[in-house]
């Protein structure tokens, strides 16, 4: 199995000089400064040569004490092995600029136009460096650099400007206040791009072909945002996704507040995942502080992230189901019912049904409650059956089938160039699972199948899911068979958070795919920066392709068995 070590080795002797740091750290992670003129070569060489095929995001860190900005390039492999390349190039913050990777990468884009939006870094050679999350307003005063003044204020209705365009459209701009020009928010010169409603009616060839929205609300978005589908008759020519109506700022926020006080923003990410978000966060943060959780804190973990699988899956899945007709409305009824249960034996642990804030770093908040063994058991053989039931109901539904079945299909090479992860990744016949690709906890001692389908389409990506409630059932019962006693909470962690200088990237299995997150700290008690890395993101910008050539009755069925989450992309 190649190693971290074995990739440092061959990158020194490909290009040498071009690797001006490098360290290993842990073992699977492979952190190294590029030059900025080497930076398209080595990414190029990793994937020729040792395939790192999966481009996991990137990240911008603003270092206003050098007068510097990091791009930090994630890369790794779909199976080949388990090493993770982060590679990072500086530039100069005065005109900061770094290459493009979306010649190599294709899910690149939307990740440099984040960057871009935010921090001001241009990307050489990027195809489209247009706004994603941010409104107009924000576009030019960078928000994520360390020197933001602070965002305008929109709370003040009088203050919106109506405008009718020439073609009939209403505009509404915010002229900026005073106390906001003094304060230096007002960006004397914006970028020039074209508009979204631009891009798309350039798309347009013919009278026959035209553009038809869907979101930001509609009966079939699972979260406000805009699908819009050129179409030329019934079918789908070119589909355009707009995000950010509902753009938190989490990031930002988490630089500026205590490590702790972070643990409870990661479950505003996403609510179906707050469990794993306070996993993947706590887990980063271990990694600078030097501490593990006891093995008993490990499997509560473990507990409650399966369980929390299990009810996002229902959840998800029974939403989904409602969007698509048939016989399936019951079931989303049922699967609501069978949640409750669920969630129920999660709040008995950490008190609450939504935003838990319960991984602590170092261990969790506190212990198992006594009978948690007996209802947890109990439950999952009530999960067990009614998911076998659905199962069957699914396959007698003539209608369901006809609705799924070839619909949608993503094929493996496809599913892994767009950058997908989670169950539409496995659906497409490619067994890619955090917990067995860089395992984390103490899942390598645990029995359990990642599960996988070879078909692709809709239904697989169903199939997937409801498979996987199964497995954790398995993994579940393993852990409280498994659990030993002892402590909770690690020694020797501190009352209040201040890790050396230093970053660190870790990486765990959400139950929507591969969620990790990247933090560097600066020696205080606020991080220096923070990255959510989010399953959702990365496939969403896979969407449109996907719907290329579909009828515009299969976009429902397609774009819900993504079993999407708006508010972690809108991160």
């Amino acid at each position: 199995m190649t190693t971290a070590n074995d990739v440092l080795s061959a990158l020194q002797s490909a290009f040498p000089g071009a690797i001006e740091e490098a360290k290993v750290a842990p073992e699977r992670q492979l952190w190294a400064t590029i030059k900025p003129d080497k930076i398209v070569d080595v990414c190029k060489y990793l994937r020729d040569n040792h395939s790192f095929d999966h481009y996991s995001g990137a990240a911008g860190v603003d270092r206003i004490n050098d007068g510097l900005f990091e791009v930090t390039e994630m890369l790794a492999s779909h199976g080949a092995h388990q090493v993770v390349a982060l590679l990072k190039v500086k530039t100069e913050r005065n005109n900061p600029s770094v290459k493009s990777l979306t010649g190599l990468y294709w899910n690149a884009n939307w990740y440099e136009r984040e960057i871009w939006e935010m921090l001001g870094i241009e990307f050489e050679g990027h195809p489209e460096l247009y706004p994603l999350l941010l409104c107009d307003e924000l576009v030019g005063v960078w928000p994520w650099r360390k020197d933001f003044k602070g965002y305008p204020d929109y709370t003040t209705a009088e203050r919106a400007i109506e405008r009718v365009t020439s073609e009939g459209y209403t505009e509404y701009s915010f002229p900026p206040s005073e106390a906001e020009i003094k304060a230096g928010a007002v960006p004397v010169e914006r970028p020039e791009y074209p508009t979204f409603r631009e891009r798309e009616e350039r798309e347009i060839q013919s009278e026959s072909e035209m553009i038809l929205h869907m979101g930001p609300q509609h009966a079939v978005v699972p979260g406000p945002f805009l699908l819009d589908i050129l179409v030329d008759g019934e079918r789908v020519k070119k589909a355009f996704l707009d995000v950010g109506y509902i753009h938190k700022g989490i990031e930002k926020i988490m630089e500026n507040r205590t490590y702790v006080q972070g643990i409870p923003i990661t479950d505003r990410l996403c609510y179906m995942a707050s469990l794993t978000n306070n996993e993947a966060y706590c887990g980063a943060v271990e990694r600078l502080l030097g501490v593990e959780a006891p093995e008993r804190a490990q499997y509560i973990r473990m507990i409650l992230e399966e369980l929390s699988r299990i009810q996002s899956h229902l959840l998800g899945t029974g939403e989904f189901l409602t969007l698509i007709g048939s016989a399936v409305f019951s079931p989303f009824l049922y699967m609501i019912i069978d949640r409750e249960d669920v969630l129920s034996c999660i709040e008995s642990v950490t008190g609450a049904r939504i935003n838990h804030s319960f991984v602590r770093f170092g261990g969790v908040r506190n212990d198992l409650p006594d009978g948690f063994k007996d209802m947890t058991l109990d439950v999952l053989k009530m999960v067990r059956q009614k998911t076998d039931e659905y199962k069957e109901l699914f396959l007698s539904d003539s209608i369901y089938q006809k609705r799924m079945e070839g619909v949608g299909v993503l094929s493996p090479s496809e599913a892994r160039r767009l950058g997908v992860s989670g169950p539409p990744l496995r659906a497409s016949d490619t067994p890619y699972d955090m917990r067995r690709e860089d395992p984390y906890l103490l899942y390598k001692d645990m029995d359990f199948d990642v599960i996988t389908r070879k078909e692709g389409d809709s239904k697989a990506r169903v199939e997937v899911r409801l498979d996987e409630i199964l497995e954790s059932c398995y993994i579940i019962e393993q852990c409280l068979d498994q659990i030993p006693s002892g402590p909770i909470m690690a020694e020797g962690v501190p009352k209040r958070i201040k890790p050396e200088p230093g970053e660190a990237y870790y990486r765990v299995e959400d139950h929507r795919g591969e969620m990790g997150f990247f933090v560097v700290s600066d020696g205080s008690d606020k991080p220096a920066k923070v990255k959510a890395r989010g399953p959702v993101y990365a496939y969403f910008q896979a969407l449109p392709p996907l719907l290329e050539g579909v009828y515009i009755a299969d976009v429902v069925a397609i774009a819900g068995s993504m079993d999407a989450c708006t508010s972690e992309v809108d991160r």
